[in-house]
């Protein structure tokens, strides 16, 4: 059932309407940790339409160059150590042991 009282004052003003932006329409498939990590940046960068976090927004000012994307520095790989030989170090510990007692012994 339509209103038969329809408030159309504001709309006359252009307000309750959406701008015509002439955009073209992208399509795209994320994860919603992704679409949740843009929104975030988004919103930081105040990107937004209606309040709510705009990810075209973020796109816009990226390709227009008012934001910059730099890539993060590589990961750290952590170098591979030796697996710990417990018998190689009583016999290293050792040998130092009775060489430096050997030595005092000496002089």
């Amino acid at each position: 059932m339509a209103n038969p009282n329809p408030k159309t004052d504001q709309l006359a003003l252009g307000r309750g309407k959406r701008p015509v932006l002439n955009n073209e329409t992208v399509s795209m498939r994320m994860s919603p940790e992704t679409r949740q990590v843009l929104e975030e940046i988004a919103y930081s960068y105040n990107c937004t339409y209606g309040g709510k976090p705009w990810i075209a927004g973020l796109l816009n000012k990226i390709a227009t160059g008012e934001l910059a994307v730099v890539p993060a520095p590589p990961p750290k790989i952590p170098v591979p150590q030796q697996p710990f030989d417990g018998r190689q170090a009583v016999r290293t510990h050792l040998a130092q042991k009775y060489q430096s007692a050997s030595s005092g012994a000496s002089s």
